[in-house]
Parts: C-alpha cells; sequence; structure tokens
C-alpha cells in the first residue's frame, strides 16, 4: 500500500510539473512563388525557464509548460538559428496563450535572403518617388513660370519639398522591412495581389485593389457597428455566448484585414511622395487598434520624420511604451525599440540628457536579448554615436561609431549600406576635427561601397561626392574637388531639378574652387 501512494504521489507531482505541453512548428516564410519550409535546428525558449527545446526535420518542436494551464498565458524569450531571424519580430516577449489543440507557428526568414528582399522592394518605391519628386518640382517651376509663386513661396515650397524628401529614406527601410516579412501563406488571393503589387512598385494598381474590396470607410463603420453589437450582446451573454464568440473572432479579423489595408494605402501613397495622404491612413491604423505596439511605432516614426510633429510622434511612442510595459515586459524587443525610438526623439528635441537614459536602456535590453554583435546592438551604438556628436563629446561619438561599424563589418558584411552609414558617420566626425586626410579616405570607402551594385539612392551617392568634394578643398586639391562638384552636380541636376538649392550650392562650390584655381594659372 505504500509503494502505491508513493507511485500515486509521483504521478501528481509530474501532472503538477508539466501541466500542458504546447505544441509547435518552425518554418521559412512564402514568398510570391516561393514557398515555406520546415527549419530543423531552431533552439526556441520559453521565458523563465531554463530549459530549451529544438525543432526536428519537420520543424515540429514540443515544449512542456510547468505549472500551466490551458488559456494561461506563456511567452517565448528567444528563437536562435544561425543566418535566420523571426519574421515576427513582436513574438519575442509577447503574452501566448498555451494550448494542447492549437499550436505554435514560428515563421523564420533567412537574414541574406530578407535583406536581398528589402533593397529590391525598396528600389522599386524609390523609382516612384523620383518620378513624383520630379514632377512636383516640374509643378513648382511652372508655377513660378506663371507667377503664380513669388521667390519667396517658392523657395520655401522647395525647401519643404526637399526635407521630405530627406525624410523619406527611414520611413521606406521600415515600410519595406515590413513588405519582405510577410508570409503569403496568410493571405487570400486578392490580398496577395495587392501586396505583390506594393512589392514591384506599382502604388497605383494596390491602391486600386485594396478599393475593390470596397470603401475603406463603410468597412470600418461595419466593423465599428459590430463592436457595438458585441457590447451589447454581452448583456445576454449566457443566451448569446456562441454568437458573441464567433463574432469577436470575425471582428478581431476583419480590423487586422483592415488594418493591413490602410497599412497598403499608406505604403502606396508614401510611394507615390503623397505624404498627407500617407499620413491619414498610417494614423488610422493606429487609431484602429491603440493595443498594438507596432500600429503606434510606425505612426510615430512617420509624423516625426516626415510630419516634423514631434508632440504627435512622442502621444504615439509613449502609448506604444505603456502597451509594451503591459503585454511584453520591460525585457522585450519591443520594449528595446520603443525605448529607441524615444531616445532619438529626445534628440530632436535637445533634451539629450533623457535620450542618453533611453538610448542606455536600449542598448541593455538589446545586448541581453540578442547579445552583443548583433545588427540591433549596431543599432543603438550609432544611435548613441549621434547623440554624443550633439552633445559635442565627438571622442566618445566615435568610439561607439566605430562599435557600429565593427559589428556590422562582421553581420552585415563589408559592402552593404549600413556598413557604408557608419563609415559615412565616422568620416564625418574626422572632418570635424579637421583629419581631413582620415575623412578622405573613409569617404572613398563609402563610394566604393556604392559602386558594388547595393541599391543605394542616387541622392547619397550625389551626397558622397559632395562630401569629397569639400574634404578636397579643404586640403588644397582643387582640381579633385572640382571633379566632384561637377560629378554631384550632374546628379543633383537629373535627381532634384537645376533650381533645388542643392543643386545651387554644387554651383556655388564650383565657383569658390574656381576662384582658387584661376589665380594660380
Amino acid at each position: 500500500m505504500r509503494r502505491i501512494i508513493l507511485i500515486f504521489c509521483a504521478l501528481c507531482a509530474c501532472v503538477s510539473m508539466y501541466a500542458v505541453t504546447q505544441q509547435g512548428n518552425v518554418r521559412t516564410i512564402a514568398r510570391k512563388g516561393k514557398a515555406g519550409a520546415p527549419v530543423e535546428g531552431t533552439v526556441v525558449r520559453v521565458k523563465g525557464s531554463h530549459n530549451a527545446v529544438m525543432s526536428r526535420e519537420n520543424g515540429d518542436f514540443t515544449i512542456p509548460l510547468a505549472n500551466l494551464q490551458n488559456g494561461e498565458p506563456y511567452a517565448i524569450s528567444s528563437i536562435i538559428k544561425a543566418g535566420y531571424e523571426p519574421a515576427e519580430q513582436e513574438l519575442i516577449g509577447r503574452r501566448l496563450p498555451c494550448s494542447e489543440q492549437v499550436p505554435l507557428v514560428v515563421l523564420l526568414v533567412k537574414s541574406s535572403e530578407l535583406q536581398a528582399e528589402k533593397e529590391t522592394i525598396a528600389a522599386k518605391a524609390r523609382e516612384n518617388v523620383e518620378i513624383y519628386y520630379e514632377q512636383r518640382l516640374a509643378l513648382l517651376d511652372a508655377e513660378l513660370a506663371a507667377k503664380r509663386l513669388t521667390e519667396a513661396e517658392y523657395t520655401r515650397r522647395l525647401d519643404e519639398l526637399e526635407g521630405q524628401y530627406e525624410r523619406f529614406e527611414p520611413l521606406l527601410q521600415a515600410m519595406s522591412d515590413k513588405l519582405a516579412r510577410t508570409d503569403y501563406t496568410r493571405m487570400d488571393s486578392l490580398t496577395a495581389l495587392i501586396q505583390n503589387a506594393i512589392e514591384n512598385g506599382d502604388p497605383e494598381e494596390a491602391e486600386r485593389l485594396v478599393r475593390e474590396k470596397g470603401n475603406l470607410d463603410a468597412r470600418e463603420a461595419a466593423i465599428r457597428e459590430r463592436e457595438a453589437q458585441i457590447e451589447r450582446a454581452q448583456l445576454t451573454l449566457d443566451e448569446a455566448q456562441a454568437k458573441l464568440n464567433e463574432e469577436r473572432a470575425r471582428t478581431a479579423q476583419d480590423k487586422k484585414e483592415l488594418a493591413e489595408d490602410y497599412f497598403r494605402m499608406y505604403s502606396a501613397f508614401l510611394s507615390r511622395f503623397q505624404n498627407d495622404s500617407a499620413a491619414f491612413y498610417i494614423r488610422k491604423r493606429a487609431e484602429l487598434d491603440t493595443t498594438n505596439v507596432d500600429y503606434q511605432l510606425q505612426a510615430g516614426q512617420f509624423v516625426k520624420e516626415m510630419m516634423a510633429d514631434n508632440v504627435q510622434a512622442r502621444m504615439y511612442f509613449e502609448r506604444a511604451y505603456r502597451i509594451t510595459q503591459t503585454l511584453y515586459g520591460e525585457q522585450s524587443a519591443l520594449m528595446a525599440t520603443t525605448c529607441h525610438e524615444l531616445g532619438i526623439l529626445c534628440k530632436n528635441e535637445r533634451r539629450l540628457d533623457e535620450a542618453l537614459e533611453w538610448d542606455l536602456r536600449a542598448l541593455s535590453i538589446r545586448e541581453k536579448l540578442e547579445g552583443k554583435n548583433s545588427k540591433a546592438v549596431a543599432e543603438s551604438y550609432n544611435a548613441l554615436g549621434e547623440l554624443y556628436r550633439a552633445k559635442g563629446d565627438l571622442k566618445q561619438s566615435m568610439t561607439y561609431h566605430q562599435r557600429a561599424l565593427k559589428i556590422r563589418e562582421k553581420v552585415c558584411g563589408e559592402q552593404r549600406y549600413p556598413v557604408a552609414e557608419s563609415k559615412n558617420n565616422i568620416a564625418g566626425l574626422y572632418a570635424q576635427q579637421k583629419q581631413l586626410e582620415k575623412a578622405m579616405a573613409l569617404y572613398n570607402e563609402v563610394g566604393a561601397i556604392y559602386e558594388t551594385g547595393i541599391v543605394i539612392p542616387p541622392r547619397r551617392i550625389a551626397d558622397n561626392h559632395t562630401n569629397l568634394a569639400v574634404v578636397c578643398y579643404g586640403l588644397g586639391r582643387y582640381a579633385e574637388a572640382l571633379e566632384y562638384f561637377n560629378q554631384a552636380l550632374t546628379l543633383y541636376t537629373k535627381i532634384l531639378g537645376p533650381s533645388h538649392p542643392q543643386t545651387r550650392n554644387s554651383e556655388q562650390g564650383i565657383r569658390a574652387v574656381k576662384m582658387k584655381i584661376e589665380p594660380q594659372k
């Protein structure tokens, strides 16, 4: 009898230790014309547990969840597979309901393929931007010629247009990253067509297809009405529980689909450089679901970069911060991203000490989650480098930019855009310290990366020619400075038009160099 009791107690202890077994599967995302595939050897770790599980050949894995019952929350602390990264960054740290019936699907994307996909999508979007940019310039020139604008008004609107162009790139990168991580198997045929149109740089077709689904305002009104119906149904929950659950699921799916279509409309207008319309849709998405951190972060990034509205950007970022604390916790990837964005915002507002607190907090989280040699950590080092430059501490700025460069060369490869960005920042620091030979060498390295065939906005190439020209001028190498200014002028004239301030600056640079050269003859 004693032996039976001991066996029974041991069985009870086992049941208590592993109350739920969560099944899961790891696969790559499906892209246009390419199916997803299971990924073997992916290490999945649950937050608060010292045990990690590894996916099998078919991608399946099993996680024993201690002391949990079906429906209770758990969280994934890390997903690691060499050469891959999670397609859904928000999965890390998010509270998930455990279930013995519903498997957890983990989507991965090859890091090399993700970068190539992002560059392809960005390149096609930039082609549209250049077209619409030139059209806007031509319209301004026509209005000036017809005397519908004064010179002062023309200059002001030209400066506004140039400012919008400058702020476009980081938003384009964020848009391209999200599109490149999208899994096509989770879309119906029409949604896949919309996604494909945006990725292929055809925003007009994407807009047309979204509108084929119906009037967006009407769709939102229908969703709002169903939400109201749901609230009324809760009053008679006992009689209508089954219908209520069905309506909740359908509404959540419809809301998610509408949010995606708002983002697609935003992407379509952003690609055409129509920022007011893009702002309308990215804000609509953020307000449609105020519990979604990504929606708040992306809306905040847009209004900060393109609308220069720091007040509204702070509202979105602080909302994201509150949601992240509640849903994901202090040590999540989304918390790191939110702190990073708040740091940039504070730097822009010249609240430099507060910015430093946010940047260091983001760095600490990223180092714990991803290790000290990840792309995210390099991004934090880059932010700290720019912050210390703003503080006037060029030595500390150089330290962080060099750390960022070292990681980016290792993780991204020496011929990638992030490496060029870090080298450009370091070259600028050298130039500020009058170390012109060192600045010259690095600007040449940046130009060499641009010539390797990676997708680079022509404006960045022109800017690099300008940097080289300025450094050559400072070194007294006037013939080379003249050549670089002429190359920059050719590109600026083609990209921005002959009346653009940057084009005129190149012309002024040429005149300044010629004044140095001619007395020597």
